[in-house]
């Protein structure tokens, strides 16, 4: 599972990792709702910094985050401390979690295309699978291939710049497996000088049709394909991302 989180934790904020996670919970939620889901047990894989998780503690969820970077749950544990939200939080890596049960509801936004390959991405939808109770509902999303060109797009460029810290992205893109890979140059001044560091972070893209049937394939119901604005996604549409929403068998 790519992503130097150990590094990429500490400029979280400054490259916007949970910018998407932050603008969608609230409306990924309302969907669910008017789209006839009920339920109060969510588990948020992937978790991060614990962006979805403030909105769903404030919402009155019971919550679990689940992440595999033990600094990024540091991070969210204090974020969440900060704001007076109880949840319980555990490491654990979203391909192999067995420990969780009876769940209304798995949320994964802004995780899954960071998986290398199809076979990791279905082991994922099987673990996810067994979360949940029956008919209760997956919610995620994941790049397009169109979405990750795009991205790509932007080159070698200047993330930020501060007095104490300038990070660089360069970008790069396997058209072969579908693949984009950012990688981060970061000085960070200290009481020594000036520290060189660098990071990266990779996402892979699948073809929307092969993608549903993967987890029609996991013991799921497709419900519905959206697109960015939380509209229908329709086949030969343009949307950097889909947000797929199943129901379990």
């Amino acid at each position: 599972m790519p992503g130097d989180y150990q590094i990429l934790a500490s400029i979280h904020k400054q490259i916007g990792i949970g910018g998407f996670a932050r603008q969608m919970t609230g409306h990924l939620i309302d969907y669910a709702q008017r789209n006839n889901w009920m339920g109060r047990q969510i588990v948020d894989l992937g978790c991060g910094t614990g962006e979805s998780l403030l909105w769903l503690t404030k919402h009155h969820y019971i919550v679990t985050g689940v992440d595999k970077s033990t600094e990024m749950l540091t991070i969210a544990r204090n974020y969440l401390a900060e704001n007076n939200a109880n949840v319980s939080l555990t490491q654990g890596d979203l391909r192999n979690v067995s420990n969780i049960s009876g769940q209304d509801m798995v949320l994964a936004i802004n995780v899954l295309s960071e998986l290398d390959n199809i076979r990791e991405l279905e082991r994922a939808f099987m673990h996810i699978h067994s979360m949940l109770r029956d008919e209760r509902w997956l919610v995620f999303d994941m790049y397009t291939i169109e979405g990750l060109v795009t991205r790509n797009q932007a080159g070698y460029n200047l993330e930020h710049d501060d007095d104490a810290l300038t990070i660089f992205a360069a970008n790069r893109f396997d058209y072969e497996k579908s693949i984009q890979y950012r990688d981060y140059i970061i000085f960070q001044k200290d009481n020594n000088g000036w520290q060189r560091v660098e990071a990266g972070r990779s996402l892979r893209a699948y073809p929307i049709q092969a993608l549903t049937a993967l987890v029609q394939r996991s013991g799921f119901n497709v419900q519905h394909v959206l697109n960015t604005d939380l509209n229908p996604h329709k086949p030969g549409n343009s949307t950097p991302r889909v947000i797929i929403f199943a129901s379990k068998k």
